[in-house]
């Protein structure tokens, strides 16, 4: 580093001294700057030019830069191929006299993208789920977040073969694991090459139970089904704290985290996913074409299409339940004008779990209002449809 440096440069490198395994957008004016390394990756990935900082200096630096307003174009790039991308932004008024302040407001992983704006088409992957593994003594706990619907899970495994199933049934985008597991190798190799997963190592505070008491306003975890469960306790810590950090943000909407027994389910191992292409076709190599998910996926909406996914894969045992579910759709089939107009409703609807995740985080833009707005409207008319109907079956399933 040359003794020359700019005051804006020497920001950089101690943002990125503390970011070391993000890559960082720096905002200058209107652009995200990439500078070094950085700037080779971002050639190589989103295949923008590279030109140099301080070219009349004997070691010119490496410079990559895109449009701030282009930043939804290239940043799913950039996650999707596996990298961490640190925000950096301008806070104070470039105004005034002195060097702006900057800072780093947030990274973006692959599991906290549709935070950022949604992207999400009918037909396409929407779940967000952002999975924390602890082990002790050969046995497993799992503590997940879908952030696409806040849905926050804790179970416990007897052994890794038990936690592969299940990991192989979520839509996992992004495993956490404190520094001791993570230097696993057996671990990491498995989730890395037979599960392709995005793995990131997080150091949690020692004290996770007052953390998780803390974060829900409570005194003990007795309500939630874990207080005797230590590292249920530990893995949920390791997940919270390592989204409070990265996403610079507490959320508090997070209100509740469940012990999962598994009991009321038919319990479907890998091999029985696989072979009868329930989710994905080995033959052609599609998530989507040629298995039952894709011959049942008629969804207008993101949550349905997440529900359909969970339930194919999580088929209920209970007799009374699928009873109920039998009569609902039974009622559809009966009266298909009926299920015609709801459809034409239901596809003004957007994922409104994730705009109100957005809006919690002070993330929203003008579209998601517009986006909730319309979703709102529709979600009404589709109740009014079902009471106009007189329905019983329908009026009761849906609680209008």
């Amino acid at each position: 580093m040359e003794k020359s440096i700019t005051p804006a440069m020497r920001q950089y490198y101690e943002m990125k001294n503390e970011y070391s395994d993000c890559l960082l957008f720096f905002r200058m004016w209107d652009f995200y700057e990439m500078f070094d390394e950085d700037a080779h990756i971002a050639h190589r990935v989103l295949w923008i030019a590279v030109t140099s900082r301080n070219k009349n200096s004997t070691t010119p630096t490496p410079l990559a830069g895109i449009p701030y307003h282009a930043r939804e174009k290239y940043l799913p790039i950039l996650v999707n191929a596996w990298y961490k991308v640190a925000v950096a932004e301008q806070v104070s008024d470039p105004q005034l006299k002195g060097i702006v302040k900057r800072e780093v407001v947030r990274v973006v992983t692959p599991a906290t993208l549709e935070l950022e704006w949604e992207w999400y088409k009918s037909g396409e992957s929407s779940q967000n789920i952002l999975l924390a593994l602890s082990e002790k003594k050969w046995a497993y706990w799992i503590s997940y977040l879908d952030i696409s619907t806040n849905k926050w899970t804790t179970w416990e495994f007897k052994n890794f073969e038990e936690t592969k199933h299940q990991l192989y049934k979520l839509w996992v985008r992004e495993v956490v694991l404190d520094k001791e597991l993570f230097q696993n190798e057996e671990i990491k190799e498995v989730l890395t090459k037979k599960y392709s997963l995005n793995i990131y190592y997080f150091t949690p505070s020692k004290k996770p139970k007052n953390i998780l008491c803390s974060h829900f306003w409570v005194k003990n975890l007795e309500w939630f089904w874990i207080e005797s469960k230590p590292l249920c306790i530990s893995s949920s810590c390791l997940l919270l704290e390592y989204l409070q950090t990265n996403q610079k943000s507490e959320f508090d909407f997070l209100k509740n985290i469940s012990y999962e027994s598994f009991s009321q389910y038919m319990w479907l191992d890998e091999s029985t996913i696989k072979n009868l292409d329930l989710v994905y076709n080995f033959s052609t190599k599609s998530s989507t074409r040629g298995t039952l998910f894709w011959i049942l996926n008629h969804t207008k909406t993101a949550a349905w299409w997440r529900y359909l996914r969970e339930q194919i894969l999580q088929p209920l045992q209970n007799i009374e339940e699928i009873t109920l579910r039998q009569d609902a759709v039974e009622q559809f089939v009966k009266h298909p004008w009926l299920l015609d107009e709801v459809w034409k409703e239901l596809k003004y609807v957007s994922d409104i779990d994730m705009i109100l995740n957005r809006l919690a985080l002070n993330r929203a833009l003008p579209r998601d209002l517009l986006n909730l707005k319309k979703s709102l409207q529709s979600v009404i008319a589709v109740c009014e449809i079902i009471k106009k109907s007189k329905n019983k079956i329908l009026i009761d399933t849906f609680w209008i």
